[in-house]
């Protein structure tokens, strides 16, 4: 009985996180601070989000150590992963999340990394290239898996992009059917006064062709909307399916001449 009691305790025992400092991301190539900046804080808030972590950020480190501190561990030269495991061991956090924005050529580079300082080793690596800053936002949640080893985001549900595209579509059929019919009972409507012009007596009353006549144009209002309508569904589902991401590549000078660097899901 006190076994099981005991099991039980250490089961509904909330499980503890491991700590993890993240450094805000350096730049290099000429790239300014605030897009380096801006970067870490969406990288914080991505993993603060997956909740594998408990996240010290930027602003936590500056308070816990002081600004002047915090440059001393951060920006020392001579040893870059002693520096990183002296501040870990500092504000007790195993593990410590780093990462690189660079320019290269007219491409973008972000390198991120999490070293377990217990083991001396990096937990994950993950670079990815693209040529639009916004390109690499919205491959963080991948790229943040990948650099702490943690499982890959779900992947974003298609149903609702699909559910657009098959509405739309059925009604963009309805309007072209319906606003053939339409046109086909016009053509009509139009041939029978055509004959009527050479027999006057198969006529109907003035009124009954007017009124048939604004059923018909009203009919292919309605024909017409149902188009339109359907073709802003069908490409509003098209825009909200998930992209995978693209490939794409840069030539940039290297030692050797030209290297090709890319990222190619």
């Amino acid at each position: 009985m006190m076994s099981l009691t005991v099991a039980l305790l250490l089961a509904a025992a909330p499980v503890e996180k491991p700590r993890m400092a993240l450094i805000e991301l350096t730049t290099a190539g000429g790239v300014e601070a605030s897009s380096a900046k801006s970067l870490t804080e969406a990288i914080a808030a991505e993993l603060q989000a997956r909740g594998f972590f408990e996240v010290i950020s930027q602003q936590d480190i500056q308070t816990l150590l002081g600004l002047e501190r915090q440059k001393q561990l951060v920006g020392c030269a001579d040893d870059g992963a002693s520096c990183l495991t002296e501040l870990s061991a500092a504000l007790g956090a195993r593990f410590v999340f780093s990462g690189s924005l660079s320019r290269l050529g007219t491409a973008w580079q972000l390198t991120l990394t999490t070293l377990d300082t217990q083991k001396g080793q990096a937990l994950g690596r993950s670079t990815r290239v693209a040529f639009e800053l916004e390109a690499l936002r919205a491959t963080l949640g991948l790229q943040v898996a990948e650099a702490t080893a943690t499982p890959p985001p779900a992947p974003p549900s298609k149903v609702l992009p699909f559910t657009l595209i098959a509405v739309g579509a059925a009604s963009t059929l309805f309007g072209l059917v319906w606003g053939t019919l339409q046109l086909s009972a016009e053509q009509q409507l139009a041939a029978e006064l055509d004959r009527g012009a050479t027999t006057p007596g198969r006529l109907r009353l003035i009124s009954d062709y007017e009124a048939e006549l604004r059923l018909l144009r009203t009919q292919q209002l309605i024909a017409v909307g149902a188009l339109v309508a359907g073709a802003g569904l069908a490409v509003t589902g098209v825009l909200l399916l998930p992209k995978d991401a693209p490939v794409q590549a840069t030539l940039v000078p290297s030692a050797g001449g030209l290297a090709i660097v890319g990222a190619f899901p």
